[in-house]
C-alpha cells in the first residue's frame, strides 16, 4: 500500500513525476483498497472535492497524468504543479556567478562547453569531471579548476554533493559549497593567476538578447566546424628520452591538463613528476602522435577506436621502465 510521508527536504521535480505515475497505477490497480486509498488522494484536488469515493474511482479512465501531478503538488503544499514547478526553477537558479569565477583564470583551462544540459550530461557521464551553468550555457571543468578557484576539490562536500551542480545528490552539501564560491564572487582582489579580470562577453553583448544569441550560435558553430582533437599524445622528457603515451576524447585538453598538473606539483604520475621537478619545464614537449579522424557514421564507438590507437602507439614506442612512464601491461 503506497503512503505518502513528510519529508524534511523539498522532493525533486523527477520524484514528484515518479510518485505521479505510482498513484495513477494505484488508482487503476485492481487491488480495491490500494485503488481507494488513490482515489481519496485524488479528492484534494478541487473539482473532485464533492465528489463520493465510489464517484472518483468511476471516474478513473478521466484522471490523467497531468491530474496526478496535481495531485503531489497539492501535498506538497502548492496550489497547482505549476506552481510547484514555477518554485522548483526559482530554487535552482544559481545564485553562484560562475562567469565571474572563470574570469579569474582567463583561458588557462580547455574546459568543455555545451549549448545543451542534455549534451552535458551526456559528456559528464562519458568523462567525467564537474558541471556548471554558465548563462544560458553549461561547462564541465576537471579538478585542477576548482583548485585553482580557492574551491579545494578535495572537500568532502563536493563528493557528497556529487559532479553535477544542477542535480545534487545533497543539497546541504552544495549549500555549504554554494557560500564558499559566493564568497569568491565577493572577493575584490584579482586572482594571482589572472590580475586583469575581463568579462567573457562586452557589455553590448551581455545586454542585447539578439546579441548574446548570436555570440552562442557562433561559438556552436565554431565547435561543430573545428571540434578538439582526438588521439594519442605523447609527454617527451628532452633529457632521457622518456616518453609517456596517452589517449583522449580531447588531447589538447588533456595535455593541458597534465601541464597543470606537473607544474602545480600534483602527482597523477610520480616519475613524471619527478623528472619535471629535476630537469625542468623546458626539457618536456607535449605532442600530437595521432589524430582519429570523426567518423562518417553516427553511433561509432569512439573510445574502442581510441584503445586501437592507443594500443599501436605503446605497442612501437614501449614507453615502459627506462623508455617512459606508462605502466608495463600486465
Amino acid at each position: 500500500m503506497e503512503t505518502v510521508s513528510p519529508s524534511p527536504e523539498p522532493l525533486s521535480l523527477d520524484e514528484c513525476k515518479v510518485r505521479a505515475s505510482l498513484l495513477l497505477k494505484g488508482l487503476n490497480s485492481a487491488d480495491s483498497a490500494r485503488a481507494a486509498q488513490a482515489a481519496e488522494r485524488f479528492r484534494s484536488l478541487p473539482a473532485l472535492s464533492r465528489l463520493s469515493l465510489g464517484e472518483v474511482l468511476a471516474r478513473r479512465d478521466s484522471l490523467l497524468r497531468k491530474h496526478a501531478l496535481a495531485v503531489i503538488a497539492h501535498e506538497q503544499g502548492y496550489t497547482s504543479w505549476s506552481a510547484l514547478k514555477h518554485a522548483w526553477d526559482a530554487r535552482a537558479a544559481p545564485r553562484v556567478d560562475f562567469e565571474q569565477l572563470l574570469s579569474r583564470v582567463g583561458g588557462l583551462f580547455l574546459n568543455r562547453w555545451f549549448s545543451s544540459y542534455e549534451e552535458a550530461v551526456a559528456s559528464l557521464r562519458q568523462e567525467g569531471g564537474h558541471l556548471f551553468p554558465f548563462r544560458e550555457q553549461f561547462f564541465i571543468c576537471e579538478s585542477p579548476l576548482l583548485k585553482v578557484l580557492g574551491a579545494e576539490p578535495s572537500d568532502a562536500d563536493w563528493e557528497r554533493m556529487g559532479p553535477n551542480w544542477l542535480e545534487p545528490r545533497d543539497a546541504q552539501a552544495q549549500a555549504r559549497l554554494e557560500q564558499r564560491l559566493l564568497r569568491l564572487c565577493r572577493e575584490d582582489a584579482s586572482h594571482p593567476l589572472h590580475p586583469t579580470r575581463k568579462p567573457a562577453m562586452s557589455s553590448a553583448e551581455s545586454s542585447s538578447p539578439t546579441g548574446s544569441r548570436a555570440r552562442r550560435a557562433d561559438l556552436k558553430r565554431e565547435y561543430k566546424e573545428n571540434p578538439p582533437a582526438m588521439g594519442v599524445y605523447a609527454v617527451r622528457n628532452l633529457a632521457n628520452g622518456k616518453v609517456l603515451v596517452g589517449a583522449s576524447l580531447n588531447v589538447p585538453g588533456m595535455l593541458n591538463r597534465i601541464r597543470f598538473e606537473l607544474t602545480s606539483g600534483m602527482p597523477r604520475v610520480p616519475a613524471l613528476l619527478a623528472d619535471w621537478n629535476r630537469y625542468g619545464e623546458s626539457q618536456f614537449s607535449f605532442d600530437v602522435l595521432d589524430v582519429l579522424e570523426p567518423p562518417e557514421e553516427p553511433g561509432a564507438d569512439l573510445k574502442e577506436a581510441l584503445l586501437v590507437l592507443e594500443r599501436l602507439w605503446l605497442e612501437r614506442l614501449k614507453p615502459y621502465g627506462d623508455a617512459g612512464y606508462n605502466e608495463p601491461p600486465k
